[in-house]
Protein backbone atom coordinates (compact mmCIF):
# COMPACT_ATOMS: atom_id res chain seq x y z
CA UNK A 1 0.00 0.00 0.00
CA UNK A 2 1.59 3.22 -1.08
CA UNK A 3 1.29 6.47 1.10
CA UNK A 4 1.86 9.76 -0.81
CA UNK A 5 1.64 13.25 0.23
CA UNK A 6 3.04 13.16 3.73
CA UNK A 7 4.71 15.99 5.33
CA UNK A 8 7.23 13.30 7.27
CA UNK A 9 8.46 10.56 6.47
CA UNK A 10 6.12 7.78 5.89
CA UNK A 11 6.58 4.14 7.71
CA UNK A 12 9.27 1.35 6.72
CA UNK A 13 6.68 -1.10 5.89
CA UNK A 14 3.30 -1.45 6.66
CA UNK A 15 0.05 -4.31 5.88
CA UNK A 16 -3.28 -4.01 6.10
CA UNK A 17 -6.05 -7.29 6.00
CA UNK A 18 -8.09 -7.40 3.40
CA UNK A 19 -11.06 -7.20 6.17
CA UNK A 20 -10.02 -3.43 6.85
CA UNK A 21 -12.71 -1.46 5.50
CA UNK A 22 -14.42 1.53 6.43
CA UNK A 23 -12.24 3.35 9.02
CA UNK A 24 -13.71 0.78 12.06
CA UNK A 25 -12.18 2.38 14.98
CA UNK A 26 -13.32 5.55 14.10
CA UNK A 27 -14.32 6.83 17.54
CA UNK A 28 -13.63 3.56 19.41
CA UNK A 29 -12.13 2.64 22.50
CA UNK A 30 -8.84 0.90 21.87
CA UNK A 31 -6.60 -0.82 24.07
CA UNK A 32 -3.08 0.58 24.29
CA UNK A 33 0.20 -1.68 25.01
CA UNK A 34 3.24 -1.02 24.69
CA UNK A 35 6.41 -3.38 25.00
CA UNK A 36 10.10 -1.88 25.45
CA UNK A 37 12.67 -3.68 27.33
CA UNK A 38 13.43 -0.41 29.30
CA UNK A 39 10.71 1.11 31.22
CA UNK A 40 11.60 4.52 30.98
CA UNK A 41 10.85 3.80 27.10
CA UNK A 42 7.66 2.31 27.40
CA UNK A 43 6.53 4.85 29.73
CA UNK A 44 7.18 7.28 26.52
CA UNK A 45 5.42 5.03 24.56
CA UNK A 46 2.57 5.22 26.20
CA UNK A 47 2.00 8.78 26.97
CA UNK A 48 2.81 9.54 23.15
CA UNK A 49 0.34 6.86 21.68
CA UNK A 50 -2.69 8.05 24.26
CA UNK A 51 -2.12 11.85 23.09
CA UNK A 52 -1.63 10.54 19.43
CA UNK A 53 -4.89 8.51 19.40
CA UNK A 54 -6.70 10.51 21.47
CA UNK A 55 -6.20 13.56 19.24
CA UNK A 56 -7.52 11.06 16.46
CA UNK A 57 -10.81 10.96 18.16
CA UNK A 58 -10.20 7.30 19.89
CA UNK A 59 -10.53 6.41 23.61
CA UNK A 60 -7.12 4.87 24.30
CA UNK A 61 -7.44 3.24 27.55
CA UNK A 62 -3.73 2.60 28.64
CA UNK A 63 -2.06 -1.21 30.28
CA UNK A 64 -0.12 -0.29 33.03
CA UNK A 65 2.30 -2.93 32.49
CA UNK A 66 5.21 -1.74 29.26
CA UNK A 67 7.50 -4.98 29.66
CA UNK A 68 8.29 -6.61 26.43
CA UNK A 69 7.69 -10.43 26.46
CA UNK A 70 10.91 -12.68 26.74
CA UNK A 71 12.44 -13.32 23.44
CA UNK A 72 11.87 -16.71 23.35
CA UNK A 73 8.34 -16.24 23.83
CA UNK A 74 6.41 -15.39 20.14
CA UNK A 75 4.75 -12.66 19.14
CA UNK A 76 1.07 -12.97 20.21
CA UNK A 77 -1.16 -10.21 20.75
CA UNK A 78 -4.06 -12.36 21.99
CA UNK A 79 -2.79 -12.38 25.62
CA UNK A 80 -4.18 -9.09 25.76
CA UNK A 81 -7.22 -9.77 24.58
CA UNK A 82 -8.88 -10.38 27.71
CA UNK A 83 -7.86 -7.52 29.40
CA UNK A 84 -8.74 -5.53 26.25
CA UNK A 85 -12.84 -7.26 26.55
CA UNK A 86 -12.79 -6.34 30.38
CA UNK A 87 -12.22 -2.87 29.58
CA UNK A 88 -14.50 -2.59 26.86
CA UNK A 89 -12.77 -2.12 24.19
CA UNK A 90 -12.78 -2.58 20.14
CA UNK A 91 -9.56 -3.11 19.26
CA UNK A 92 -5.82 -3.69 20.72
CA UNK A 93 -3.15 -1.37 19.51
CA UNK A 94 0.32 -2.68 20.35
CA UNK A 95 3.90 -0.85 19.69
CA UNK A 96 7.11 -2.48 20.20
CA UNK A 97 9.95 0.15 20.74
CA UNK A 98 13.24 -0.43 21.45
CA UNK A 99 17.30 0.06 19.69
CA UNK A 100 16.61 -0.72 15.89
CA UNK A 101 18.24 -4.15 15.29
CA UNK A 102 18.12 -4.07 11.18
CA UNK A 103 20.49 -0.86 11.85
CA UNK A 104 22.77 -2.76 14.30
CA UNK A 105 23.24 -5.44 12.05
CA UNK A 106 23.84 -3.14 8.84
CA UNK A 107 25.86 -0.19 10.89
CA UNK A 108 28.75 -2.67 12.16
CA UNK A 109 30.41 -2.06 15.58
CA UNK A 110 32.89 1.22 14.73
CA UNK A 111 35.38 -1.06 15.35
CA UNK A 112 38.00 -1.58 12.10
CA UNK A 113 41.09 -3.17 11.90
CA UNK A 114 43.75 -2.24 8.64
CA UNK A 115 46.25 -4.20 6.84
CA UNK A 116 48.93 -1.84 4.79
CA UNK A 117 51.83 -2.60 2.93
CA UNK A 118 54.52 -0.26 1.46
CA UNK A 119 57.78 -1.47 -0.48
CA UNK A 120 60.92 0.39 -2.05
CA UNK A 121 63.27 -1.48 -3.56
CA UNK A 122 64.52 -4.02 -0.98
CA UNK A 123 62.89 -2.29 1.66
CA UNK A 124 59.19 -3.54 2.49
CA UNK A 125 57.20 -2.58 5.33
CA UNK A 126 53.86 -3.82 6.84
CA UNK A 127 51.80 -2.39 9.63
CA UNK A 128 48.55 -3.37 11.20
CA UNK A 129 46.40 -0.73 12.61
CA UNK A 130 43.21 -0.83 14.83
CA UNK A 131 40.63 2.03 14.87
CA UNK A 132 38.10 2.98 17.06
CA UNK A 133 35.32 5.78 17.32
CA UNK A 134 36.48 8.64 19.51
CA UNK A 135 33.79 10.51 21.44
CA UNK A 136 32.11 7.24 23.05
CA UNK A 137 29.39 5.16 22.11
CA UNK A 138 27.17 6.44 18.46
CA UNK A 139 23.75 7.47 19.48
CA UNK A 140 21.67 4.38 18.80
CA UNK A 141 19.14 4.27 16.10
CA UNK A 142 15.59 3.13 17.49
CA UNK A 143 12.44 1.27 15.60
CA UNK A 144 8.75 0.77 16.52
CA UNK A 145 6.60 -1.16 14.92
CA UNK A 146 2.15 -1.23 15.45
CA UNK A 147 0.09 -3.87 15.30
CA UNK A 148 -3.80 -3.13 15.67
CA UNK A 149 -5.98 -6.03 16.19
CA UNK A 150 -9.93 -6.89 16.37
CA UNK A 151 -10.96 -7.45 20.09
CA UNK A 152 -14.37 -9.89 18.91
CA UNK A 153 -12.11 -11.84 16.20
CA UNK A 154 -8.70 -11.45 17.44
CA UNK A 155 -7.59 -10.65 13.96
CA UNK A 156 -4.61 -8.62 13.30
CA UNK A 157 -6.35 -5.82 11.02
CA UNK A 158 -2.71 -3.82 10.38
CA UNK A 159 0.48 -3.71 11.63
CA UNK A 160 4.03 -1.52 10.31
CA UNK A 161 7.58 -0.58 11.31
CA UNK A 162 9.38 2.53 11.34
CA UNK A 163 13.02 3.04 12.37
CA UNK A 164 14.90 6.43 12.45
CA UNK A 165 18.24 7.31 12.28
CA UNK A 166 20.44 7.78 15.61
CA UNK A 167 20.15 10.67 17.26
CA UNK A 168 21.44 11.91 20.86
CA UNK A 169 17.63 12.46 22.27
CA UNK A 170 15.78 8.90 22.25
CA UNK A 171 12.88 10.58 23.40
CA UNK A 172 12.21 12.36 20.28
CA UNK A 173 13.34 9.53 18.13
CA UNK A 174 11.09 7.09 19.84
CA UNK A 175 8.31 10.15 19.80
CA UNK A 176 8.37 10.79 16.40
CA UNK A 177 8.33 7.23 15.33
CA UNK A 178 5.03 6.40 17.03
CA UNK A 179 3.58 9.91 15.52
CA UNK A 180 4.61 8.05 12.06
CA UNK A 181 2.81 5.33 12.65
CA UNK A 182 -0.39 6.67 14.07
CA UNK A 183 -0.30 8.84 10.78
CA UNK A 184 0.22 5.78 8.85
CA UNK A 185 -2.74 3.88 10.58
CA UNK A 186 -5.07 6.78 9.71
CA UNK A 187 -4.14 7.16 6.32
CA UNK A 188 -4.51 3.31 5.52
CA UNK A 189 -8.23 4.28 7.10
CA UNK A 190 -8.07 2.24 10.30
CA UNK A 191 -9.75 4.95 12.11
Amino acid sequence: MALAGCATRSVDAQWASPQLMGSPLQGAKVFVVCEAAEEVMGRICLDKLTADLTARGLTPVARADTAAPPATQARDDARYLPEARAAGAKAVWVASVGPDALAERSSGSGLSIGFGGFGFGRNTSLGVGVSVPVGGAPAAPYAADARVSDVDKGLLLWTARAGSPPSGDARTQVEALLQRLVGAAGEAKVF
